[in-house]
């Protein structure tokens, strides 16, 4: 359904209002997912019914989430031919990887100075649950929680700019992640993850950005190892 017209006969539609932008945030986070995951596989087109008939929601949450996820440059829409998921090259990883760097040290360090009391507490144990799901060797649940994590942290800096550019950046490394088949990763990257935690909060802002470059530097030996094989 567009902003004033009728919804499409044979297809769901759920509004505009909050509930609909609670919807469209859904949508993005299974397409999302999807993608990250590669369920969806880079080069890959689809149509917008088969995005709708894969999240169970409607047109409009739908298109809303492909407009975030074509901004992050995750898909991209292709007029009358469908939409066509991202591919993944190296280039782009490390070019995302010199980006976030920055992006990350900042977010950390502002975090520390300006998290709540509960945040805190939040964040080392979603370290914690990160952690765990390393150890079992369970990679999609590292991943949701690495998301969590990485929410949680932006939420504690209250600095949006810097929070939106480092977002787009993370999904395309968790995705990067999974198209090298990194599990052996799981448990160095989760404990980077829980010292970075810690100095958050201990509100040690030069420990967090001790901690965040240490974490990039992993991240990065680890994609320049893998693209080197």
């Amino acid at each position: 359904m567009n902003r004033k017209g009728a919804a499409d006969p044979g297809q769901p539609d759920d509004g505009d209002d909050a509930a609909g932008h609670s919807l469209a945030e859904l949508a993005y986070r299974r397409l999302e997912e999807a993608i990250v995951t590669l369920s969806l596989e880079p080069g890959g087109t689809l149509t917008e019914a088969q995005l709708i008939e894969r999240v169970g929601l409607g047109r409009t949450p739908v298109r809303e989430a492909l407009i975030r996820l074509a901004q992050h440059g995750m898909v991209e829409v292709l007029p009358r031919k469908g939409i066509l998921v991202a591919d993944i090259n190296a280039i782009d990883i490390m070019a995302a990887l010199d980006a976030r760097e920055v992006l990350e040290r900042l977010v950390a360090c502002e975090a520390t100075k300006r998290a709540s009391p509960a945040e805190r507490i939040g964040i080392i144990e979603t370290a914690r649950a990160m952690r765990e799901a390393a150890e079992a060797g369970d990679a999609a649940g590292f991943m949701r929680v690495d998301k969590e994590l990485d929410a949680a942290v932006a939420a504690a800096a209250r600095s949006p700019y810097a929070t939106r550019a480092v977002e787009p950046l993370q999904v395309l490394i968790r995705r990067a992640w999974y198209h090298f088949e990194r599990r052996e990763d799981l448990v160095p990257s989760a404990l980077h993850h829980g010292v970075l935690a810690q100095a958050i909060a201990a509100a040690d802002p030069a420990a967090a950005a001790s901690a965040s470059d240490a974490l990039m530097l992993h991240l990065r030996k680890g994609m320049l190892a893998t693209l080197g094989a």
